[in-house]
């Protein structure tokens, strides 16, 4: 690739380029003078010095006849680098602003188990950064969706209170409590790339699964912080035994007693 290709990639006309070369270590040369060593009429380039006199790529001598040299390439350059670099971060900041007002706020409402899973299969094939699950059911189902991730290089986390088959490729952080028999699988919260989360149950008096697909931003924040601190406390629990839960941890709510309750610590 020659200079003048490469002048053209960092956002120099044909014609611009060819100038530039033309003044670079020359004498200061008028409009006329360029115009018969390039070859191009005078109109061209006089409209051609005025735009790159305003993007500082000449410089003008004014007289009875203007002159004109090359900017030095340090001085170019340094200029060009600091305008990029400002104009990159400006976009990219109006850019993610653009894309939060155009995300569209879904939420959808769905029923039925086999309907979680593979609605879940889906968003976990999109995912480009991370994972966060909390389940109580064997992972196993996600076999194929957990090593298509590994290979993206997709970090996938996963809790539960219970000892779970998770096919591999995630991290996994559990209590390690065993599943009473015939315990039926009740619960399924995922969230992926701070973007999209589905939450799903079978709870309380329910007969069939119910669950959500949202994008709301509060709701998988919210989500994601309820994974960490479960992981978390179980961290702590590990490291300082269940004495943190018997030093001033509870606030004494009905949450915290209904989930006492159900073996929830």
């Amino acid at each position: 690739m020659n200079i003048q290709e490469n002048l053209e990639k960092l956002n120099f006309s044909r014609l611009e380029a060819q100038i530039y070369l033309a003044l670079l270590g020359a004498e200061p040369l008028s409009a006329y003078q360029l115009a018969k060593k390039i070859d191009i009429s005078r109109t061209s380039i006089y409209n051609a010095l005025e735009h790159m006199l305003d993007k500082g790529m000449v410089e003008m001598a004014p007289g009875d006849t203007a002159l004109y040299r090359a900017q030095e390439p340090e001085v170019l350059f340094e200029k060009m680098r600091f305008e990029m670099e400002g104009a990159m971060e400006a976009s990219q900041k109006q850019l993610r602003a653009y894309r939060e007002g155009k995300r569209e706020n879904i939420q959808f409402v769905f029923k039925g188990f086999e309907t979680a899973v593979f609605k879940a299969k889906e968003i976990l094939k999109k995912a480009e950064k991370e994972v966060y699950i909390n389940a109580d059911f064997d992972l196993g189902c996600f076999e194929e969706e957990f090593r298509l991730l590994k290979e993206k290089k997709v970090r996938v986390i996963v809790f539960s209170f219970y000892e779970l088959v998770t096919g591999g490729n995630v991290e996994f952080y559990s209590h390690h409590r065993s599943r009473k028999p015939g315990q039926e699988a009740s619960r399924l919260v995922l969230a992926v790339d701070q973007e999209i989360a589905l939450i799903a149950d079978r709870g309380g008096e329910l007969e069939e699964w119910n669950g959500t697909v949202s994008s709301n931003e509060l709701l998988i924040k919210l989500l994601s912080e309820h994974i960490h601190h479960d992981i978390y406390l179980l961290k702590l629990k590990g490291k300082y035994g269940k004495k943190i839960y018997d030093e001033g941890l509870y606030l004494n709510t009905d949450f915290e007693i209904r989930q006492r309750g159900e073996g929830e610590e």
